[in-house]
């Protein structure tokens, strides 16, 4: 039984990643080969990191007769918003999050990045591990990020809005256990990576 508290890793990709509905043995290929990728978030700053759903309301219809109801609709799902707040980055994952690009110097390292012109659509898939072992899995999310000043530093504040995968059968979240998925366990070891 989990808690799901904490967050102890952050990992992402582009949505395409997710081509089928996920199990614990796909999510594992799928998290690990954005780990070896580099696409993992280092530090998320303070206590930034939350995981929120949105109340849904449904919809109340009354007996006009005395006023009381009747009957509801099914409501619509809450927003699901995963957030944190990025407080040490390079200038790839600033990129990755914030679009524009990276500039590079003459020894073709990078030294900068330059903000878009126009606001780009980032799209992400979210593998957000709890402190207690569990993998919230977002298979597509809207990225909106934004720089933000946090305790005399500037941060990247990432908020993501879930949405419906393209592939039909995938979920828009999964919750799966990393002692199932085992994305990080070192192959042979048993230890964790």
């Amino acid at each position: 039984m989990a808690v799901c508290a904490g967050i102890k890793k952050i990992v992402y990709a582009d949505p395409s990643v997710v081509t089928a509905a996920l199990t614990a043995a796909t999510a594992k290929t799928v998290i690990q080969a954005a780990i070896s990728a580099g696409n993992t978030v280092d530090n998320v700053h303070g206590e930034t990191w939350t995981l929120d759903e949105a109340e849904s309301a449904p919809t109340g219809y009354k007996n006009q007769l005395n006023g009381k109801n009747y009957r509801y609709d099914r409501p619509t799902e809450g927003d699901i918003t995963p957030s944190f707040t990025i407080g040490q980055y390079d200038y790839a994952l600033k990129k990755a999050f914030m679009g524009g690009d990276v500039i590079e110097g003459s020894d073709s390292k990078p030294v900068g990045w330059s903000r878009p012109d126009v606001k780009e659509t980032i799209n992400k898939a979210l593998f957000c591990l709890t402190d207690d072992g569990v993998w919230f899995i977002f298979p597509k999310c809207y990225i909106d990020a934004h720089e933000a000043n946090t305790d005399k530093a500037v941060a990247i504040s990432v908020k993501a809005y879930v949405l419906q995968p393209d592939v039909t059968g995938v979920a828009s979240e999964y919750d799966l256990d990393e002692s199932a998925v085992g994305a990080l366990t070192t192959s042979g070891t048993g230890t964790g990576a």
